[in-house]
């Protein structure tokens, strides 16, 4: 006999799903994927500090971000100045970084360049790693971490796909470096020009020509 509307057995007998069921499976799958988003970090940081290759690496990124990898280097092979002033410092900071590796020969990689300098030489993870974090915080599709003084506001942000953790590497970016631009809004200074200030702190005592040349493509 069929069950009336209010009956609480689905179609095959078995007990209906109640809300709290329901509630406690997700749950349990979002306390999977936060251990997965943490077991994925650690991971992340290691091969960082290994330096993986470029296979590795680039297992831990979303696709996009591998697509923008591939556009931050053509527009270091080909900005001037005045496209440099639309770029934000982290992208002008990866552009004058490439020019100078590209200018002194100090490239170990003969591919695969943008992203073994954005990961391994920029600095910029250095300085997610300078600070204290809270705890990871997982929603749906999405991770992040923050500060442990202000978990809510992430620093890092992080993909669901389908079966693993990849980091958004063109959402992170600017979050890692925002105290950074900072500098440049107090100056009124462009992100060019913040970059070369960047650039010129690191390396001014193995260089040369730390200025406005970078701004300027250098015969790629």
């Amino acid at each position: 006999m069929a069950g009336c509307a209010g009956s609480s057995q689905g179609s095959a007998g078995e007990p209906a799903e109640t809300a709290a069921v329901r509630d406690a499976k997700v749950k349990a799958q979002e306390a999977d994927k936060l251990t997965m988003l943490e077991n994925m970090y650690t991971l992340f940081k290691e091969s960082v500090k290994n330096r993986a290759p470029h296979d590795v690496l680039l297992d831990f990124l979303t696709d996009p971000s591998e697509d923008w990898l591939n556009e931050l280097e053509s527009h270091a092979k080909s900005y001037d100045a005045a496209a440099m002033d639309t770029c934000q410092f982290y992208e002008a900071y990866a552009i004058v970084l490439y020019r100078l590796y590209e200018r002194e020969h100090l490239w170990t990689v003969p591919d695969y360049r943008m992203l073994y300098l954005l990961l391994y030489d920029s600095g910029f993870l250095e300085v997610a790693d300078r600070v204290k974090m809270g705890p990871f915080e997982v929603k749906n599709d999405r991770g992040s971490v923050g500060l442990a003084s202000s978990p809510k506001v992430p620093i890092m942000l992080f993909a669901w796909d389908d079966t693993k953790w990849k980091l958004d590497l063109i959402e992170t970016l600017p979050l890692i470096t925002k105290g950074v631009e900072a500098t440049a809004a107090k100056k009124n200074w462009t992100g060019a020009k913040l970059a070369l200030y960047w650039l010129d702190k690191k390396y001014h005592l193995q260089y040369s020509r730390l200025d406005e040349s970078l701004f300027e493509p250098i015969g790629f």
